[in-house]
């Protein structure tokens, strides 16, 4: 049984889809009709899943929308846009707001029902899409915030962490101590072959860190070859098995037409920045160019060098976005590199450790 938030102003609507969820589905089911109230009722006690309609007064569903995904603890449940606008622009719209699935209205009661349980399978294997880390610009520590994490989340979570390090040449499996006999060089030949990748096959070409976590590494060996096209990509995240929760992405440090595969699937768009002016700067056009998923995008300030911090207020002002996390410079990383393993594991007490421990709270787990 799930707890269902609906918001809607037709009473009608309100009242038949409370007893289907409930009567048929048996679900628990917490009504509202004003958008605000809705809003409130789920931020007090999160649902499972939301479903919420777009034309209300005082506040469009697009706007619950984007309430939710930017509070921690309703940013990764799954929610579903109901509209009388069946448009492709109105779709774009209710995605790019940050819901995972659109009707339009008037609904088919058995439709809505099949709809609800494929999003509450969705939330219960890992949400709506993976949590991708990237930055456009080099030197910012995005490996080691996206291994501390996985990390964190594969020992304390009791589902399967997956990490997939994407980059053409990445150093997850190196931080972690692994061997990366197989990478996602493998995988992106056999896509190329079958066109198809099948959850066996993917479990096949990863290695198992002694956290639980499963990591897809990149190969030592930048491939000439193999490089990821929008299709294999999709091919890739539409083959992960149904059991990875959360699946994370240590993305290339680039925009293509793959990595764009990645921004539109993904659940969570983390970008890491320093405090240098040029990193700062990178990240103001990264968001620029990410507006389409604005909502979606969380920055990750991370302290790669010892000194002062500037205010985090300033920073906040340059890039027109609150920060998520603050990551602090820890001179105990650079041993934890050399010695393989991460510092939520070895050092968990660490300032580094207990800084990531704080950015998964942000992101909404419980650890």
């Amino acid at each position: 049984m799930a707890k269902i938030l609906v918001l809607d102003d037709e009473a009608d609507l309100l009242e038949m889809m409370r007893l289907v969820l409930e009567q048929r589905a048996g679900h628990q089911v917490v009504l509202s009709a004003e958008a605000p109230d809705g809003l409130a009722k789920a931020l007090a006690d999160p649902p499972d899943l939301a479903i919420v309609d777009v034309m209300m007064p005082h506040m469009t569903g697009y706007e619950v929308c984007r309430r939710l995904r930017t509070n921690p603890a309703t940013a990764s449940i799954p929610i579903l846009i109901l509209t009388a606008r069946a448009q492709p622009m109105d779709r774009e719209a209710a995605l790019s707001a940050g819901a995972d699935d659109y009707m339009t209205k008037p609904v088919m009661m058995h439709d809505l029902l099949e709809r609800v349980e494929n999003l509450l399978a969705r939330g219960a294997t890992g949400g709506s899409g993976p949590l991708v880390f990237l930055s456009l610009r080099g030197g910012v520590g995005v490996t080691t915030v996206v291994v501390n994490l996985a990390a964190l989340l594969a020992r304390s979570q009791e589902r399967v962490v997956a990490l997939l390090d994407l980059c053409l040449s990445g150093h997850v499996a190196l931080q972690l101590g692994l061997r990366p006999e197989s990478h996602w060089a493998g995988l992106v030949a056999n896509a190329q072959t079958n066109q198809s990748l099948d959850p066996g096959s993917i479990k096949g070409h990863l290695l198992i860190h002694s956290t639980g976590l499963r990591v897809l590494a990149s190969p030592v060996v930048p491939p000439v070859k193999q490089r990821w096209s929008r299709q294999q990509m999709e091919t890739l995240l539409n083959g992960l098995p149904a059991d990875f929760s959360p699946v994370m992405v240590d993305a290339p440090s680039g925009l293509d037409e793959a990595v764009w595969v990645l921004l539109e699937r993904a659940a969570i768009i983390g970008l890491l920045v320093t405090p240098e002016p040029a990193a700062v700067q990178t990240t103001v056009g990264t968001l620029r160019a990410l507006s389409p998923w604005a909502e979606k995008c969380r920055v990750i300030l991370n302290q790669v060098s010892p000194g002062a911090l500037p205010p985090r207020k300033a920073i906040e002002r340059a890039l027109k976005q609150p920060l998520t996390a603050v990551i602090p410079f820890d001179p105990a990383q650079a041993r934890a590199v050399v010695q393989h393993i991460p510092l939520v594991v070895g050092q968990p007490d660490s300032p580094l450790a207990q800084g990531v421990l704080g950015l998964a709270q942000s992101l909404g787990f419980r650890v």
